[in-house]
This record gives C-alpha cells, sequence and structure tokens, in this order.
C-alpha cells in the first residue's frame, strides 16, 4: 500500500506541473511547507466562491425566465384586415314592461319595490341597498332559461329585446346594413344579444370610423327593470371562433354620447414547458365546454363541476352540456316555495364561489385552466363625445309623422324638441373600426439561455480560478490517469515482482560464475598462462570476461527497476 500511495503522489506532483489552473502549479512548485498551504488555502476559498457564483447562476437558469418581444408588423398598411366579430348587448336584459309574462319576474319586481320589508323567498332584506339590488341582478340572471323558454309562444309576450328594439340605423365601410347581417345570441347576464359578422366573413381595407361598423341604438330607459342601475349597452369583440364573455371582456358605452372604439389586432405566442405553463392543443374538451379552447371556458368548466357537487344542481349562468342528469339550480315552479329553493340554491352557488367561505379556489383547484400557448386578441381604445350635437338633427326627429314614438304621447303631434330631448336621454351611437391598419405581435423568447449559462460559468472560472476548457480537459486526463493508475496497480505490481525475482536469480548465476571461474584460475600455472590469458603492457595478466553456454547477458541496474517492464531473454 505504501508503494501505492506513493505513486499517486508522484501522478498529483506531476500534474501540478503541466496543469494550467491558476494556484495548482504554486502548491506542486512550492520549496517551503508554508508556501503550498497558503495556496492550498487561495485555491480552496477560490473554489468556495466559484460554487457560490454556480449555484446562483443554476436557479437563475431554473427560473425559465422569459422576455417579451414586441413586433410591429406594417407591411400590410393598405390590405384587407379581417374585421372583428361584434356582440351588441342591452344593459337591462330584460323589458320591464313585458314582465308579466313571467309570475317569477313580476313577484320579484314586487318584493324588491317594497324595500321597507324583507323577503326570504328572494333573500331581499329589508332595505333599498346595494345589497338587494345585486341579489335581484343575480336572481334574475338564475333564471335566464325559464325567461327565454317564454320566447316564440303565442300566449306570451317576449321580455327580451328585438333587433327592431335595439337598432335606430346600422352601416359598415360605408354600406347599409340590416337584420339579416345580424345573428341573435342568448347571454344569461343581458338576455337577447345581436352579434355582427358571426362568421368572420366581413373585411375592411381602411382605418378610421367610415370603414368599420357604425350603429345607432334606443335604450329607452323607461322600461328598465328597477334593479339594473346603468343604462347603455355592452360591446363584446373578439375572434369568430371564440366565445364571447361580454359580462367580463365587454365595454359600455352609455347613452347620449357617441362612442369610438378603436381596435388593433394583437397575436400573442407564448413559451410553453419548462418556460411556461401554456396550452398547446387548440381544441377544449371539458365536462361542460366544447371547441376552441379559451381560459374563461376552462373556468367555467370548471365551477360548473364544483356547483353539481357541492349544490346538487347547475348553475344556468354557465354552459351545461350534461343533458337532464342534473336539474336547474332555478326551480321550474311558479310558487313561493320554489323561488325559495332557488335562493337557496343561489347562496350555495355564492358560498361556493367565496374562496374565503369554503375549500375551493378557482385558480389553485382548476390546475387545467391554463393560458394558451397562442392568443388573438383586439386591443381596444375607447373615446367618447356627446350624441347628438345640439345642431344635428336625426331623420326621425324631422319626420313629419312620428305616431307611435316614444317621446310623444297618445294622439300628441310630432314634436321635433321633444324628438331631440328624448334622443340625449335614451340613444347613443357606437363606431367600431382599425384605428390602423398594421397590427402586433407579442412573443415570448428565453431571458436566460444555456448559451447564457456556459458563459457566465466560464467567466466564473476564470475569474475565481484561472481555468479554460484545457483546464477542464486537463482535469478530465487526470481523473483518466487516476482510474488507470488504480485499476492496473495489482497487475503492474506482481509484473514487478516477477522481474525482481528473475534479476535476483540472474544475479545469483552471475555470481557463481565469477566464484567458479577464479576457482578454474587459481589452478593453472601462473609461468604458462593459458590461451585465454591476456597481458598488458606492463606484463601483467588480464583475464578476458569468459562468456559459456547458459550464462546471461542481462545487467542488473537496481536504480531502474522502476522503469523496467519487460525481463531480457536468457541465452543458453
Amino acid at each position: 500500500m505504501g508503494a501505492f500511495f506513493k505513486g499517486l503522489i508522484i501522478m498529483l506532483k506531476d500534474f501540478c506541473c503541466w496543469s494550467s489552473t491558476h494556484a495548482v502549479p504554486h502548491i506542486g512548485m512550492a520549496n517551503r511547507t508554508i508556501l503550498g498551504v497558503f495556496w492550498a488555502v487561495v485555491l480552496i476559498a477560490c473554489i468556495i466562491a466559484f460554487i457560490f457564483q454556480l449555484r446562483l447562476l443554476i436557479l437563475k437558469y431554473l427560473q425559465y425566465a422569459v422576455n417579451t418581444e414586441t413586433n410591429p408588423h406594417s407591411q400590410l398598411e393598405f390590405s384587407n384586415r379581417p374585421f372583428p366579430a361584434v356582440m351588441i348587448c342591452h344593459l337591462n336584459p330584460w323589458k320591464g314592461d313585458a314582465i308579466e309574462s313571467s309570475p317569477f319576474l313580476t313577484e320579484m319586481r314586487s318584493a324588491y319595490t317594497t324595500a321597507a320589508k324583507a323577503n326570504s323567498f328572494f333573500g331581499f332584506a329589508a332595505g333599498r341597498t346595494g345589497e338587494r339590488q345585486q341579489r335581484a341582478v343575480k336572481m334574475t340572471t338564475l333564471a335566464s332559461e325559464h325567461l327565454f323558454s317564454l320566447m316564440d309562444k303565442d300566449e306570451y309576450v317576449d321580455p327580451h329585446y328585438t333587433y327592431e328594439d335595439l337598432v335606430i340605423s346600422c352601416s359598415y365601410n360605408l354600406l347599409a346594413c340590416n337584420k339579416t347581417d345580424w345573428t341573435p345570441k342568448k347571454d344569461p347576464n343581458f338576455g337577447m344579444c345581436y352579434v355582427y359578422n358571426s362568421d368572420g366573413s366581413k373585411e375592411t381595407s381602411r382605418a378610421g370610423p367610415l370603414y368599420g361598423l357604425r350603429v345607432a341604438m334606443r335604450t329607452n330607459q323607461n322600461i328598465y327593470l328597477p334593479w339594473t342601475e346603468a343604462a347603455g349597452i355592452v360591446v363584446s369583440i373578439y375572434n369568430e371562433t371564440d366565445v364571447p364573455y361580454p359580462e367580463v371582456l365587454g365595454y359600455y358605452a352609455p347613452p347620449g354620447t357617441a362612442t369610438d372604439m378603436g381596435i388593433r389586432y394583437v397575436k400573442t405566442t407564448r413559451k410553453g414547458a419548462p418556460y411556461g405553463t401554456c396550452r398547446v392543443s387548440l381544441q377544449a374538451d371539458f365536462p361542460h365546454y366544447k371547441g376552441k379552447y379559451q381560459t374563461e371556458s376552462c373556468y367555467r368548466s370548471c365551477l360548473q363541476e364544483q356547483t353539481i357537487k357541492k349544490c346538487g344542481c347547475y348553475d344556468p349562468t354557465y354552459a351545461y352540456l350534461g343533458g337532464t342528469a342534473t336539474k336547474s339550480c332555478f326551480g321550474d315552479g311558479f310558487d313561493n316555495s320554489t323561488w325559495e329553493m332557488s335562493s337557496k340554491n343561489l347562496d350555495c352557488i355564492e358560498e361556493l364561489y367565496n374562496s374565503d367561505a369554503t375549500d375551493f379556489n378557482m385558480v389553485q383547484d382548476c390546475t387545467d385552466c391554463t393560458p394558451p400557448c397562442e392568443v388573438q386578441t383586439f386591443a381596444t381604445t375607447v373615446s367618447t363625445a356627446q350624441w347628438p350635437s345640439n345642431e344635428y338633427k336625426p331623420a326621425e326627429c324631422t319626420a313629419y309623422n312620428q305616431t307611435g314614438q316614444p317621446w310623444l304621447f297618445y294622439n300628441e303631434s310630432a314634436s321635433e324638441p321633444k324628438c331631440l330631448a328624448w334622443y340625449k336621454l335614451h340613444t347613443l351611437l357606437v363606431e367600431i373600426y382599425y384605428e390602423r391598419m398594421n397590427y402586433q405581435l407579442l412573443s415570448e423568447s428565453a431571458a436566460y439561455t444555456v448559451v447564457n449559462l456556459i458563459s457566465d460559468i466560464g467567466g466564473q472560472l476564470g475569474l475565481f480560478l484561472g481555468m479554460s476548457l484545457i483546464s477542464i480537459l486537463e482535469i478530465i486526463v487526470l481523473v483518466f490517469l487516476l482510474c488507470w493508475y488504480c485499476g492496473t496497480h495489482k497487475k503492474r505490481q506482481a509484473e514487478m515482482d516477477a522481474y525482481q525475482k528473475a534479476v535476483e536469480m540472474e544475479k545469483k548465476k552471475t555470481e557463481e560464475f565469477f566464484k567458479k571461474n577464479e576457482r578454474v584460475g587459481r589452478q593453472v600455472h601462473p609461468s604458462k598462462g593459458t590461451s585465454n590469458d591476456r597481458r598488458d603492457r606492463d606484463g601483467r595478466r588480464k583475464e578476458s570476461k569468459p562468456r559459456r553456454k547458459g550464462m546471461s547477458n542481462a545487467v542488473y541496474n537496481p536504480r531502474n527497476l522502476s522503469d523496467a517492464y519487460h525481463v531480457p531473454p536468457v541465452q543458453r
């Protein structure tokens, strides 16, 4: 074992001589122990500092940070651009003068206006407070399926708004549009809405209000439900392949104003794992939602599942694809007991959605609802102005016959001032257009790549240890030599032992030969000599080295034992 460790020390000292790593040659060639210790301490301190920096670099890389790059494209300046789908909804979901067809709305309006009394059937507390108003809105939304079922029945008056109830005039790209260009769409929060360009066939070639969608609408606040707190419409601008959610992604347009909505097309591309958790698949297959994947749709499907598990009914506010397996949280009956049950179901839903009152947390528990890796949106800039101006006179106000218009009483003659005053209170103008034809791409890129990591590690190695790639190769070679030395030590030791034994035998034979030769020489007469005798210049006899059969020609040299790997052949 002593020879083994001695060999290791020799190899390490030899490495210190040819290594290019700083401080290592100083340790190997130090002529005093204190110098070797000093440089060893310096080397260890630098190694510790490098390991600390290496840890920080690795942690920085494992954060997988991203940069968002903005790339504006302007090559489409005067070419056609697809126009988005536009959904317009009334902020008052149901007409207040037609709710007699629904016993539920009739009774709830009566209970709501009786502010001095509490009502357990609808969950109203005493007093007309904000809580009372929000409760009425939620109960109305919960009854949306029931209210939509009253449509197209001869015995009922439809409480929803028709196209004619909402739209005064419409134009797109300087051309007039009509009812056939709009697609009705039911929304549980806003009743019947209308979508323009639902198939995505419309295009525009110019920017500005004249080349977009221009709609004049009436709101007629006289027939609002008493709990509708805001007047006007809500506008949702989206890709035609998406599902609109105007209550969370809509823009309000108040009456008495001209609202301009300038849009810009924005395409966002996110990086997937490990830099993010975006969803690569473009299609969704959730229990209550099928089609193009959207984060909002995923969350709503998850909430619907939780509602069914906790409350034993489905929320009509969200999509439900379970057929008749589960009943609606709004009862089908038309009595106080049914509405009281619906109110309790609403309490259960509200408690579920309140993360402080339940164990369910939508963000944490709906883990599948990650953002899509690619999203197409329309950034919108909203501005308003007075509508109509004092000098502008709408066509309806200048008409000779205004019979049946809401600003006139029965059999009252036409009145332009009354018409203009009514317009300022109950109508609005909406213009939706491209504010510029170029579009924007937002893409994510890795903020710290493997190349950056390797470069920084190389810089830290050079700073603290003076190492380069060659130095690392030297260490690899050293490790290889050490492994080779440890693996072949026993074999080489056996060879050395065999050689030592052979040398000892040859040495013994040589000594025996010379002793025998000396004995033979003493028996010969000194005067006669032999044929093998040789004499020097002084006449003294000089013996030549005999070479006989069986004597080896190997020469013993103890200094070369460590370098000998071959036993010389023996002559016979």
